[in-house]
């Protein structure tokens, strides 16, 4: 993007000079290619009048304010030309649901495709305690469960945090046993 200033019956300042190219920096955000942008400030009488012109993929886009004062004319008119470069760009992207066209203007091979997320697998090797060892170890931290594979009986279970500070030691049964439906729980 390149400003172009211009001032009618004024001198245009480094300082206003460089307001401008704070102001209209901000148009960046759109993504738009915008060629060289011409801006024309100019006094008449009490009025302070500021108009741009300038081309968005070969279209004209055009503003003008007027106030009494140059920079609330600045600021007016960055307003307008933003909202018209807005949009510009909302009819460039299709906003109805289920919808995965590709804006216009942007290459396909630049499209960020997102990825199915795939869960962090962590091996751990779990430890083999009696009940009252897994118990001391557990209340020792913060884990809402831990895992252990019980000394006596050679079992996997699970010490678990209950409400009100109590905890249970759940032993799963394997899979397509019917003997204990429900789970047996022990609270510790």
């Amino acid at each position: 993007m390149k400003l172009k200033i211009t001032g009618r019956h004024m001198d245009v300042t480094p300082a206003l000079q460089q307001y401008l190219d704070t102001r209209f920096g901000r148009l960046d955000r759109y993504g738009l290619k915008l060629g060289q942008i011409q801006v024309v400030l100019g006094v008449e009488k009490l009025q302070h009048k500021a108009e741009v012109v300038c081309s968005v993929n070969g279209k004209r886009v055009q503003a003008k304010t007027s106030t009494r004062e140059m920079y609330a004319s600045i600021d007016a008119l960055v307003d307008r030309l933003d909202a018209q470069l807005r949009k510009w760009k909302d009819r460039l992207v299709s906003h109805k649901p289920g919808s995965r066209r590709r804006p216009k203007g942007i290459p396909f091979e630049t499209i960020p495709w997102s990825q199915p997320k795939r869960p962090v697998v962590e091996r751990r090797a779990i430890p083999i305690l009696s009940i009252e060892e897994a118990q001391e170890q557990f209340a020792g931290s913060k884990l809402p469960f831990m895992l252990f594979m019980n000394a006596e009986t050679g079992a996997m279970q699970v010490v678990q945090r209950l409400t009100g500070g109590r905890t249970a030691v759940i032993e799963p049964y394997p899979a397509g046993s019917r003997e204990g439906a429900v789970s047996s729980g022990v609270s510790l």
